[in-house]
């Protein structure tokens, strides 16, 4: 290495070779080339000498035992004088000087070249002298020092071998995943990185010194105590806060917190926290949806008793109206609105005309909403219209949502109406779709219908939820001429038809009995090969059963069954009607027993109503009277109007005088109770 750089300095003070510029790059080039390569030629040396030194004394114990033999691989091959071994000058590398550790032979690698030297002249080698007897040394593996590298290795692999170079001794036998070092020692083979780790290593032990100076900052991050996964992080200002009022008692029904008491929770005598508004509204969000109200709302009146940078801001009320979930928490949020609207001066700027904005009145309108209070809801809409204060589109939404809810039509369309002319504000798609619920909701079928098909007139642009309101309604309307356009409109569209679209506009044909336009939409989604669900062959039976193409809903039921789907409770009753006007009531009796213990489907008063059918018109009358008991006894059910008009019929027509006057008594009294369902479905009736 030392001559070669010689000679790479050598080059570098060469004459030039062309102008003065290009020899300065050149000089500037070769030099740069020789300080990397002595670097690196002093980094290798380092890591060879660190491994040498790793292995001088295993190699000294070798040579005193005299071992003889190796392999040409390790180095060795000679005798003890080093004939027939390698002749290497060259400094030993990592690698040899490993295979010299291992290798056994008794003399080191400048011994051996001396001794092919010794061997090749004419001078004879000088008489060996005998090595002094020791004790032979046991090896982990049963064998002895005596016996050579061969003896002594055999057996062994790779690890193994290199304990025992490195005078291991009777150490156990590791694998590579088990103890990486001796105990007593650490592990010096040569990496990368391995003299950087025994220098944290020795670092990390060293007692950690206090005071300035350079690398000061290195020891006392050295000297910090170990992470411990068990030891719980110090709680934020927020989550204290909440622990603290956690802690507080329930009040007795009417009564609130005290004050000071909640001034104890929030900021303990003697203790300095750091929070502001932003860690109270936190805590009052966090309170709220544990469940606690009365504590978030004893927390807000302590914000607006301290006032100053404890002040309640418009994310305050936002909180507190998200935490209210019953009637009561619900007044009292609507109550603070109320007093904001009345605290607001026309024409004044405030604290409370700041806060009557966007943000409080969507929260509390969607507060209200969960209280089923759609006119207080209509009434915060309506009160920042009268305070001259501009509605976004979060309020809009909000207030829609709520008349969908209670199926108020009209106000929906005045609500949307005044979004058309509010400036700044564009009717959305949603907000379209929320009022045709609306008039869906409430039954007005043909009035949402022609809302629809002025949809253009509000320039909104449709997207999938809304197309599929508009085939919904105009299929409810039976206007099925507007639901195939709006359908054929979004094939042709960038929209993506699901199988909800095709069920969509089975539907509407399903709802007037037109069995040929369903088996047409049928076909047409199959050709799609889009995979039908439950509502699917729902829609299908409920359209067989009304255009009394009964053997057909046959062929749909089984392939539902085919296709492994669970049937929806709408569908079992269609098709235990279609049973029970084929006279087929012990199949009807098995489908519901079916949807009891086999597929869990929930039965109502229409599923029995068609079970009582078919047996009434099958003769069994006894039998479509255990039914009604089974009704009331396993579901919990009340019969409904069509459940007495079919049973007494049926009890006047087989002579059952005195069972028909005991079920027309037990009518007039649940009328008079106000218990007899009129839904002729019996949807949701229950005891």
């Amino acid at each position: 290495h030392i001559m070669a750089l010689s000679r790479a300095m050598a080059r570098t003070l060469a004459p030039p070779r062309g102008d003065a510029h290009h020899h300065r790059a050149r000089v500037r080039s070769r030099r740069a080339a020789v300080v990397a390569r002595s670097r690196a030629w002093r980094r290798s040396v380092d890591s060879r000498e660190h491994m040498r030194s790793a292995f001088d004394e295993d190699a000294d114990d070798d040579d005193d035992a005299g071992d003889v033999g190796g392999s040409s691989r390790d180095g060795g091959g000679g005798d003890a004088y080093g004939r027939g071994g390698a002749t290497s000058r060259r400094r030993p590398s990592v690698s040899s000087a490993y295979g010299v550790a291992r290798s056994g032979v008794g003399v080191n690698e400048r011994e051996r070249s001396d001794g092919s030297r010794n061997a090749s002249s004419s001078v004879p080698p000088a008489t060996p002298i005998a090595p002094s007897p020791q004790p032979q040394q046991r090896y982990y593996d049963g064998s002895s020092a005596g016996g050579g590298r061969g003896a002594r290795t055999a057996g062994m692999n790779r690890r193994q071998k290199y304990v025992m170079a490195r005078g291991a001794g009777a150490a156990s036998t590791t694998t590579h995943r088990e103890k990486r070092t001796v105990e007593g020692e650490m592990d010096l083979r040569a990496t990368k990185s391995s003299h950087g780790a025994v220098a944290r290593h020795i670092n990390a032990q060293k007692p950690s010194v206090r005071g300035g100076g350079r690398g000061a900052g290195q020891q006392q991050y050295n000297a910090q105590p170990q992470h411990n996964p068990q030891q719980k992080p110090p709680l934020r200002a927020g989550e204290r806060i909440v622990l603290a009022m956690e802690s507080i008692e329930t009040p007795a029904a009417g009564e609130r917190i005290a004050w000071d008491v909640v001034g104890a929770a929030v900021n303990p005598q003697g203790a300095q926290f750091k929070f502001s508004t932003s860690t109270l509204n936190f805590a009052i969000k966090e309170l709220g949806e544990r469940g606690s109200f009365d504590r978030a709302y004893a927390l807000y009146l302590w914000m607006s008793r301290k006032r100053g940078r404890f002040a309640p801001n418009e994310f305050t009320y936002v909180a507190l109206a998200g935490a209210a979930q019953t009637s009561n928490h619900v007044r009292m949020v609507q109550s603070l609105w109320r007093k904001l609207i009345e605290d607001t001066i026309d024409g004044e700027e405030n604290a409370s005309t700041t806060l009557v904005c966007n943000e409080i009145a969507s929260a509390v309108i969607a507060a209200l909403n969960r209280a089923s209070d759609w006119s207080g809801a209509y009434q915060v809409f309506k009160d920042m219209r009268e305070k001259g204060k501009a509605r976004n589109l979060y309020t809009y939404t909000a207030v829609l949502t709520a008349l969908r809810d209670e199926a108020k039509a009209d106000e929906a369309m005045a609500v949307l109406n005044d979004m058309r002319a509010e400036p700044g504000v564009q009717p959305t798609s949603l907000a379209f779709a929320l009022t045709l619920s609306a008039f869906d909701n409430s039954r007005r079928w043909i009035e949402g219908n022609a809302l629809a098909m002025r949809i253009k007139q509000y320039d909104v642009r449709p997207d999938t939820t809304l197309m599929h309101a508009i085939i919904t309604m105009a299929g409810r309307a039976g206007d099925m001429a507007h639901a195939s356009d709006v359908f054929n409109a979004m094939r042709q569209s960038t929209m993506i038809v699901t199988t909800y679209t095709f069920n969509a506009l089975l539907g509407g044909y399903a709802r007037y009995g037109d069995w040929d336009g369903c088996v047409e939409v049928y076909d047409e989604m199959k050709r799609s090969r889009l995979q039908p669900d439950s509502y699917t062959f729902t829609q299908l039976i409920s359209a067989a059963e009304r255009s009394g193409e009964y053997v057909a809903a046959d062929g749909v039921w089984a392939e539902m069954l085919r296709a492994r789907i669970i049937p929806h409770t709408v569908m079992c009753g269609a098709y235990i009607h279609c049973l029970g006007c084929q006279s087929r009531d012990l199949e009807a009796e098995a489908v519901m027993e079916k949807m009891r213990n086999f597929w869990d489907v929930p039965r109502n008063a229409a599923v029995y109503n068609a079970l009582i059918g078919a047996h009434v018109r099958s003769g069994e009358v006894t039998r479509a009277l255990s039914v009604l008991e089974e009704m009331q006894r396993i579901d919990g059910l009340m019969p409904t109007e069509i459940t007495f008009a079919v049973l007494i019929r049926a009890c006047q027509e087989s002579a059952l005088t005195k069972r028909a006057a005991d079920l027309e008594s037990m009518r007039d009294s649940l009328a008079n109770a106000g218990q007899l369902v009129q839904d002729l479905s019996g949807a949701g009736s229950s005891m």
